[in-house]
């Protein structure tokens, strides 16, 4: 997506080198860059077999994106003003990826067995999307300790 130049100017904190307008042009740049990419990517995610996707959209390639964008505090010094803001940013971004991923239709397709004992169980949320997620993360819980067991027994 960026070119040398282009990187080299973003890891160059100070900016060193670069006039006002230059740093207006390439910071123009990488924001309009950045937002085609992401809508490529989610093209990708929506047409592409699955066979293709588990080699883009997989913990060993998404795990740095993640960290770094929901991350509140990276690495370097932040004004308050600045930290303020980027939590704020943060926190909205959560609370949406969050209520799309717990969405209860969402949810019953990814772990249909877990929502149905959730649900039988009677277990009431504040919001409904803490059921879909608690569903989600006891599934992928419970599929990573039956991994764990597997590789430790000689299987898989």
């Amino acid at each position: 997506m960026l070119s040398k130049s282009m990187k080299q100017y973003v890891m160059n904190q100070e900016k060193n080198g670069y006039n006002k307008e230059t740093q207006n042009v390439y910071n123009n740049r990488l924001k309009n860059y950045a937002i085609d990419a992401l809508k490529d990517l989610a093209l990708l995610a929506e047409k592409l077999p699955e066979d293709e996707l588990k080699d883009i959209f997989n913990e060993k390639t998404m795990l740095l994106l993640l960290r770094n964008v929901f991350r509140a505090k990276l690495k370097g010094n932040y004004e308050e003003k600045e930290f303020d803001q980027r939590r704020q940013r943060i926190l909205r971004l959560s609370w949406d990826i969050l209520s799309v991923i717990g969405f209860k239709d969402n949810a019953w397709n990814l772990a249909p067995d877990v929502m149905n004992i959730l649900i039988k169980a009677g277990l009431h949320e504040t919001f409904d999307t803490f059921v879909g997620l608690k569903a989600i993360y006891i599934k992928e819980f419970n599929q990573n300790d039956t991994n764990v067991t597997k590789h430790e027994q000689g299987g898989e």
